[in-house]
């Protein structure tokens, strides 16, 4: 298979995974804001489900670790983009790139001018 369409398949599946951890972390942020909430509306003592607000608090800092990890991934899926000869492919998709043309899809390939 064209090393292109393998680099282009792969990265969409990686931006299709750090958009699910980005729209779990922001689920995660919402049940953290919900919790102290609804004991407030229920009126009950603050020590009342503090063991599922750790274990929330747990779960979201391991979401910002994976996170983390997906950044680092991709930064090394880029090198070895670099490495097998498509450095001037750019392979665009859910980021931040000010100059998307198309910013609802991913993962597809834009051959950009050398520098």
């Amino acid at each position: 298979m064209n090393r292109r369409i393998v680099a282009e398949h792969l990265a969409t599946r990686l931006f299709t995974a750090e958009e699910a951890v980005d729209n779990t972390l922001a689920a995660m942020g919402e049940l953290i804001a919900a919790m102290p909430r609804a004991r407030l509306q229920a009126r009950v003592a603050a020590g009342v489900g503090q063991q599922a607000v750790d274990h929330v608090m747990e779960a979201a800092s391991g979401l910002a670790e994976v996170r983390r990890s997906l950044i680092a991934a991709h930064g090394a899926l880029a090198d070895a983009k670099d490495q097998i000869g498509l450095r001037r492919v750019t392979l665009v998709g859910g980021g931040d790139k000010a100059d998307e043309v198309d910013p609802t899809r991913t993962g597809f390939l834009e051959v950009v001018k050398s520098a």
